[in-house]
Protein backbone atom coordinates (compact mmCIF):
# COMPACT_ATOMS: atom_id res chain seq x y z
CA UNK A 1 0.00 0.00 0.00
CA UNK A 2 1.26 3.83 -0.78
CA UNK A 3 1.68 5.71 2.46
CA UNK A 4 2.12 8.86 1.43
CA UNK A 5 2.80 11.54 4.14
CA UNK A 6 4.60 14.90 3.21
CA UNK A 7 3.80 15.73 -0.56
CA UNK A 8 6.26 18.73 -1.73
CA UNK A 9 4.64 20.84 -4.52
CA UNK A 10 6.84 23.73 -6.30
CA UNK A 11 5.14 26.55 -7.72
CA UNK A 12 5.96 29.35 -9.88
CA UNK A 13 2.18 30.55 -9.09
CA UNK A 14 1.27 30.31 -13.08
CA UNK A 15 -2.24 28.65 -13.69
CA UNK A 16 -0.72 25.47 -14.30
CA UNK A 17 0.86 25.23 -11.07
CA UNK A 18 -2.51 26.27 -9.89
CA UNK A 19 -4.25 22.67 -11.36
CA UNK A 20 -1.08 21.11 -9.76
CA UNK A 21 -1.85 22.37 -6.48
CA UNK A 22 -5.40 21.45 -6.76
CA UNK A 23 -4.15 18.07 -7.47
CA UNK A 24 -1.91 17.86 -4.31
CA UNK A 25 -4.26 19.39 -2.35
CA UNK A 26 -6.53 15.76 -2.97
CA UNK A 27 -3.76 14.20 -2.38
CA UNK A 28 -3.33 15.63 0.89
CA UNK A 29 -6.79 15.16 2.16
CA UNK A 30 -6.89 11.70 0.63
CA UNK A 31 -3.84 10.07 2.48
CA UNK A 32 -3.71 12.97 5.44
CA UNK A 33 -0.37 14.27 4.26
CA UNK A 34 1.53 17.02 4.97
CA UNK A 35 1.82 19.66 2.15
CA UNK A 36 5.18 22.13 1.11
CA UNK A 37 4.18 24.72 -1.23
CA UNK A 38 7.98 25.69 -2.27
CA UNK A 39 8.56 28.46 -4.82
CA UNK A 40 12.24 29.22 -5.99
CA UNK A 41 13.29 32.52 -7.27
CA UNK A 42 16.55 32.37 -9.52
CA UNK A 43 18.87 34.49 -7.76
CA UNK A 44 21.16 36.29 -10.23
CA UNK A 45 23.79 38.50 -9.69
CA UNK A 46 23.29 42.34 -9.34
CA UNK A 47 25.21 45.51 -10.09
CA UNK A 48 23.92 48.15 -8.39
CA UNK A 49 25.37 51.56 -8.98
CA UNK A 50 24.44 54.51 -6.88
CA UNK A 51 24.56 58.13 -8.65
CA UNK A 52 28.00 58.34 -8.39
CA UNK A 53 28.61 55.11 -10.08
CA UNK A 54 30.38 52.79 -7.12
CA UNK A 55 28.55 49.99 -6.70
CA UNK A 56 26.18 50.63 -3.63
CA UNK A 57 25.63 47.04 -1.36
CA UNK A 58 23.11 49.12 0.67
CA UNK A 59 21.13 49.37 -2.36
CA UNK A 60 21.66 45.66 -3.29
CA UNK A 61 20.46 44.54 0.07
CA UNK A 62 17.66 47.01 -0.08
CA UNK A 63 16.72 45.10 -3.52
CA UNK A 64 17.16 41.90 -2.26
CA UNK A 65 15.25 41.97 0.80
CA UNK A 66 12.57 43.81 -1.18
CA UNK A 67 12.51 40.99 -3.85
CA UNK A 68 12.41 38.55 -1.05
CA UNK A 69 9.61 40.26 0.86
CA UNK A 70 7.10 40.44 -2.79
CA UNK A 71 8.10 36.52 -3.47
CA UNK A 72 6.82 35.47 0.51
CA UNK A 73 3.91 37.83 -0.64
CA UNK A 74 2.99 36.02 -4.05
CA UNK A 75 3.55 32.50 -2.36
CA UNK A 76 1.07 33.34 0.33
CA UNK A 77 -1.18 35.16 -1.97
CA UNK A 78 -1.04 31.89 -4.47
CA UNK A 79 -2.30 29.77 -1.44
CA UNK A 80 -4.84 31.98 0.19
CA UNK A 81 -6.59 32.20 -3.43
CA UNK A 82 -6.96 28.21 -3.81
CA UNK A 83 -6.89 26.89 -0.18
CA UNK A 84 -9.61 25.08 1.46
CA UNK A 85 -10.69 26.51 4.66
CA UNK A 86 -8.56 25.30 7.48
CA UNK A 87 -5.83 23.23 5.66
CA UNK A 88 -2.41 23.93 6.59
CA UNK A 89 -0.02 24.46 4.31
CA UNK A 90 4.33 25.43 4.91
CA UNK A 91 4.95 27.71 2.58
CA UNK A 92 9.03 28.08 1.44
CA UNK A 93 10.51 30.55 -0.55
CA UNK A 94 14.00 29.59 -1.90
CA UNK A 95 16.42 31.39 -4.47
CA UNK A 96 18.79 29.51 -6.50
CA UNK A 97 18.28 26.89 -9.42
CA UNK A 98 14.92 26.27 -9.42
CA UNK A 99 15.32 22.37 -10.47
CA UNK A 100 18.36 21.77 -8.00
CA UNK A 101 16.84 23.23 -5.28
CA UNK A 102 13.27 21.54 -5.63
CA UNK A 103 15.73 17.68 -5.69
CA UNK A 104 17.86 19.08 -2.60
CA UNK A 105 14.39 20.49 -0.88
CA UNK A 106 12.86 16.76 -1.53
CA UNK A 107 15.97 15.04 -0.09
CA UNK A 108 17.04 16.79 3.17
CA UNK A 109 12.55 17.18 4.30
CA UNK A 110 11.35 13.22 3.54
CA UNK A 111 9.15 14.43 1.01
CA UNK A 112 7.10 10.93 -0.31
CA UNK A 113 6.05 12.44 -3.32
CA UNK A 114 6.82 15.77 -5.66
CA UNK A 115 3.69 16.71 -7.69
CA UNK A 116 3.86 19.99 -10.32
CA UNK A 117 2.89 21.94 -13.05
CA UNK A 118 4.46 21.53 -16.75
CA UNK A 119 4.10 23.68 -19.40
CA UNK A 120 4.42 21.92 -21.89
CA UNK A 121 6.93 24.14 -23.80
CA UNK A 122 8.34 22.22 -27.31
CA UNK A 123 10.38 23.23 -29.94
CA UNK A 124 12.34 26.22 -29.47
CA UNK A 125 10.69 27.61 -26.50
CA UNK A 126 11.46 24.07 -24.96
CA UNK A 127 15.43 24.32 -26.18
CA UNK A 128 15.99 27.63 -24.80
CA UNK A 129 14.19 27.79 -21.39
CA UNK A 130 14.56 24.17 -20.81
CA UNK A 131 11.97 22.53 -18.13
CA UNK A 132 12.34 21.96 -14.88
CA UNK A 133 9.73 19.55 -14.60
CA UNK A 134 11.58 17.56 -17.11
CA UNK A 135 14.55 17.56 -14.68
CA UNK A 136 12.97 16.79 -11.80
CA UNK A 137 11.54 13.78 -13.50
CA UNK A 138 15.03 12.92 -14.74
CA UNK A 139 16.94 13.09 -11.45
CA UNK A 140 14.51 13.39 -8.54
CA UNK A 141 14.98 9.94 -6.27
CA UNK A 142 11.44 11.02 -5.26
CA UNK A 143 8.10 10.11 -7.25
CA UNK A 144 7.07 13.00 -9.31
CA UNK A 145 3.71 13.47 -10.29
CA UNK A 146 3.63 16.12 -13.55
CA UNK A 147 0.38 18.09 -14.52
CA UNK A 148 0.08 20.06 -17.41
CA UNK A 149 -3.40 20.01 -18.67
CA UNK A 150 -6.11 22.29 -16.33
CA UNK A 151 -8.87 20.35 -18.24
CA UNK A 152 -8.14 16.57 -17.12
CA UNK A 153 -9.85 16.13 -13.42
CA UNK A 154 -8.21 12.38 -13.23
CA UNK A 155 -11.77 11.30 -11.88
CA UNK A 156 -11.57 14.28 -9.06
CA UNK A 157 -15.27 15.21 -9.52
CA UNK A 158 -15.11 18.30 -7.01
CA UNK A 159 -12.02 18.92 -8.26
CA UNK A 160 -13.19 22.82 -7.41
CA UNK A 161 -13.14 22.56 -3.71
Amino acid sequence: MVNIKNILVPTDCSEVSQCALKYAIKFAKQFDAKMTLLMVTVSEPLTILNDYGYFSPELHQKLITESDRRATSDLEEFWKNIAPNGMEVELINLKGDPFTEIVRYAGENEIDIIIMGTHGRTGLKHVFMGSVAEKVVRYSPHPVLTIKDKDYIFGMEDAED
